[in-house]
């Protein structure tokens, strides 16, 4: 049975969405030092390796691509190994080409900077002075509430990859100065869980 007392269940989820508002705080303060900064850093190296490992392996797929008509030539695969073994490369090499068209787009966007007036930031700072939890913050902020069959409490938040990229961009552009200097750790609780307390 997958119940809970709904007191409980708001209290949780309000506690969670508090926290998820304080973390919004902190990083539009600490975007907004990034920005008036003279120089600002957009390389992740976290992206540039991802592309560059999805890059060898598309010119892998692609090289086993290539031999493998001339194998089914020297007869040492039949023709229905060959048009199958052809569809499973042509397939992974769309799906490494489309992974590289969004890591490629990310890296892009990291490049333009993140402001204050990002919706994700904006979506949850406007709800600053929250005591109370309605429908609308419901809707707005979170993608959905788990509750498990332990009593235990799971809340997703939407925006899940944006406060995430933004995340990355502080990570980025921050020294040890800045980390020192009483700013939260950089991560994103995006899925926040409450272990069931009887």
């Amino acid at each position: 049975m997958h119940s809970i007392k709904h007191e409980r269940l708001e209290a949780a989820v309000l506690f969670a969405v508090q926290h998820q508002v304080h973390l919004a705080v902190s990083y539009s303060e600490i975007v907004t030092q990034i920005n008036s900064a003279p120089i600002k850093k957009s390389q992740s190296y976290r992206l540039d390796d991802l592309i560059a490992a999805k890059e060898r392996e598309l010119i892998k797929i692609t090289r086993y691509k290539q031999s493998l008509y001339q194998d089914w030539k020297d007869g040492e695969i039949t023709q229905q190994e060959y048009r199958d073994m052809k569809a499973d490369y042509e397939r992974q090499t769309s799906d490494i080409s489309a992974v590289l068209t969004r890591l490629n787009a990310e890296r892009a966007e990291l490049a333009n900077g993140v402001d204050n007036e990002h919706p994700a930031l904006v979506a949850f700072m406007k709800y600053q002075n929250i005591e109370a939890l309605n429908r609308e913050i419901l809707v707005e902020l979170v993608d959905y509430i788990k509750v498990y069959e332990n009593g235990n409490i799971s809340v997703k938040f939407k925006f899940a990859d944006e406060l995430r990229k933004i995340a990355e961009y502080i990570e980025i552009n921050t020294t040890e100065d800045t980390a020192v200097a009483g700013y939260p750790p950089l991560q994103t609780p995006l899925t926040v869980c409450f272990p069931n307390r009887r």
